[in-house]
């Protein structure tokens, strides 16, 4: 009788129907209120009902008896993960490898330490009895968001993923961020078109822009931002899109949508203040350079000379050489300003 129920309530379940299915588990609660299976399957209706409170209830009734009873503790971590509670739904995924030691459960861990940027725990485990491709997928995306992008890439290439779609894409960001674009865009026909993927779109975004594609390279963007409106790179890549498309109005649109996301992203600001001194706005483009990194340092210089302030865009050009003797536009703009000052 209560297989039955059981199986009715979770056809019922599957059917998206979870308060009739509710209903039948209870009948079969009646018949058993100690089967680990009927509690976990309420849990788990009540988790796609969105009532967590009551599904960590019955989540908690099983693990008092088995306190190893991995389905509950994996219905535990998708409710911590729900509730953007990273470190507990990562304690709990530890908890699982613990259990089962089985590669798909060390890659779950892996993922979780790198969305919260612990990037360095992973290299404490011991992989190399693993078979599971995600573990390795996981330590190169570590080493990608360490900027090792050499050990990244000859991981992924010894691993010799084929037909990974992650991987690829990963490999691809790799190739990217090594300025290595040509290898990207034969990568690229490697690639199936996720258009439920907003990492996927923005990555062929980037390629497309590279390729100056430029109205191809928006419409990945926008679809990147339907699928994902808090990514802030986003916003900046369709920016960049729109400033080399010489619409200021739009790239200045959403480099401050990107700068609401990320409001201490010195790049960001940088492109701003780029984008005033195109317009000639060089008092909002001053106020745009936050950072002290050459490169504000160089287009402070370049808007003192061009507002009058030759004596003092000399003096920053010279601290600037000395770091970069080799600069184009420091000796452009030193030989402008001197020819500048002979004449005055």
């Amino acid at each position: 009788m209560i297989k039955n129920l059981l199986q009715e309530g979770f056809a019922l379940k599957e059917k998206g129907h979870y308060k009739h299915a509710i209903e039948v588990y209870y009948k079969a609660l009646e018949l058993d209120n100690t089967s680990s299976e009927l509690l976990l399957e309420i849990a788990d209706v009540y988790f796609r009902m969105g009532n967590e409170e009551r599904a960590l209830n019955y989540i908690e009734q099983i693990l008092d008896k088995e306190p190893v009873h991995v389905p509950s503790l994996k219905l535990l971590e998708k409710i911590f993960l729900s509730k953007g509670a990273l470190e507990e739904a990562e304690q709990t995924a530890k908890n699982i490898y613990c259990i089962t030691r089985d590669a798909s459960d060390l890659a779950e861990i892996f993922k979780l330490l790198n969305q919260q940027g612990k990037f360095d725990e992973i290299f404490e485990y011991n992989i190399e009895e693993s078979s599971n491709d995600s573990v390795y997928l996981e330590k190169a995306r570590a080493y990608y968001f360490r900027k090792e992008f050499d050990k990244a890439e000859a991981l992924l290439n010894d691993k010799n993923f084929l037909d990974n779609q992650q991987a690829l894409l990963l490999l691809g960001k790799i190739y990217f961020a090594q300025n290595k674009k040509d290898k990207c865009v034969s990568l690229l026909n490697n690639l199936r078109i996720d258009e439920t993927n907003p990492e996927l779109l923005n990555f062929v975004g980037l390629i497309e822009t590279y390729r100056e594609n430029y109205n191809k390279a928006v419409s990945f963007f926008k679809e990147a931002i339907k699928l994902n409106r808090s990514s802030d790179d986003y916003y900046f890549n369709i920016a960049n899109v729109y400033f080399k498309q010489g619409d200021f109005y739009l790239a200045k649109k959403f480099y401050n949508l990107a700068l609401s996301l990320a409001p201490d992203n010195k790049n960001y600001h940088f492109a701003l203040a780029n984008l005033y001194y195109s317009e000639k706005h060089y008092k909002k483009a001053l106020e745009e350079l936050k950072g002290n990194f050459f490169e504000a340092r160089l287009l402070k210089a370049v808007i003192l000379y061009d507002t009058g302030y030759l004596t003092l865009a000399q003096k920053e050009l010279n601290k600037l050489e000395e770091e970069r003797p080799d600069n184009t536009i420091i000796k452009e703009y030193k030989t402008r300003i001197e020819a500048d000052l002979q004449i005055t």
